[in-house]
């Protein structure tokens, strides 16, 4: 799907730096909405209390609040662990 964030042997650095702002925008839209979903699943009154005594409630915001955070920590692993392979491939090729 990404072909294009993929490192070829003939890139300049001019191509290396797009990639890493391209992949640090994905991160940022993927880290905000991660943390748009944690901020909503604490937000507002219980849903329907007097008919599913709470219990779907907190089932669904939990699951919000894992979603939003484990999404969050896990682009930022993605991008870190890329950022990582690209430096290292950085002092591979300078030697």
């Amino acid at each position: 799907m990404f072909k294009f964030l993929e490192h070829k042997k003939n890139d300049t650095w001019v191509d290396n730096v797009l990639v890493i702002v391209i992949r640090l925008t994905i991160t940022g839209f993927i880290v905000m909405l991660g943390f748009f979903l944690a901020f909503v699943a604490t937000m507002g009154p219980p849903i329907a209390p007097h008919i599913w005594n709470v219990g779907l409630d907190g089932g669904i915001r939990i699951s919000t609040i894992v979603i939003g955070v484990g999404s969050c920590a896990a682009i930022l692993l993605w991008f870190f662990w890329t950022l990582c392979c690209d430096v290292y491939r950085f002092i591979i090729r300078t030697k």
